[in-house]
């Protein structure tokens, strides 16, 4: 399926690397969708309901065995960013993420995200606390890129210091926030790995749970 699949991404890539004059701003958003949309092809031909699990499972088939295959066996001079990234210090970034089957976002995005609309209501706070959530403990080898270790520990730090306030419920704390956005831009830092990530939590919600370990 992968390699049917990666023709495809591909294509996508050079199609925004066109119209964004040579920005990667959505690669992360293409790798995660396309291997959700393939996932809910393979779950209609198999005549099976389309739930926020069999969603994760099908693409954790698909990608199985795909950090230890892509990642750890890079060498030469010429790494990819993801394949440093892992070599270096282990992280294994948006490819991780999808074996495992969106865990992050099955874990600790999605339940934040859900409890925050049955709270408030308002999908908006709903998605910056969840977006906290990811900056607070997802290791975004994007902040890695940008600013290295020292950068992704700075991000989650504040994160999760934003977050013991009350985040985005605390008073003052969208304000906070806006202040956490403006260090971010000078420090040139961009979470884009937990942006891509809120993405799937935002798609995902929208589809029912169904069986936590489908049959």
């Amino acid at each position: 399926v992968l390699m049917m699949l990666r023709p495809v991404g591909m294509a996508c890539e050079n199609d925004m690397l066109e119209a964004t004059g040579g920005v990667n701003t959505h690669r992360g958003a293409i790798f995660a969708f396309g291997l959700l949309s393939a996932a809910a092809g393979r779950l209609v031909s198999k005549g099976e309901p389309i739930e926020l699990h069999r969603l994760c499972d099908q693409v954790a088939r698909f990608c199985r065995g795909m950090v230890m295959q892509e990642l750890s066996s890079a060498g030469g001079e010429r790494l990819s960013k993801g394949e440093a990234h892992f070599l270096r210090y282990g992280l294994p970034g948006a490819r991780g993420e999808a074996e495992s089957g969106f865990l992050t976002v099955r874990t600790q995005a999605l339940p934040v995200f859900t409890r925050m609309m049955e709270e408030t209501g308002d999908s908006n706070l709903a998605l910056l606390q969840t977006l906290l959530h990811l900056m607070a403990w997802n290791d975004d080898t994007n902040l890695v890129s940008r600013g290295g270790l020292a950068g992704l520990n700075f991000v989650q730090q504040e994160a999760q210091r934003l977050l013991w306030q009350g985040g985005v419920l605390a008073d003052g704390g969208l304000e906070a926030l806006r202040q956490f956005d403006d260090e971010l831009i000078a420090r040139h830092l961009s979470p884009g790995g937990s942006a891509d990530l809120l993405a799937v939590t935002w798609f995902l919600s929208t589809f029912p749970a169904g069986a936590l370990f489908p049959l």
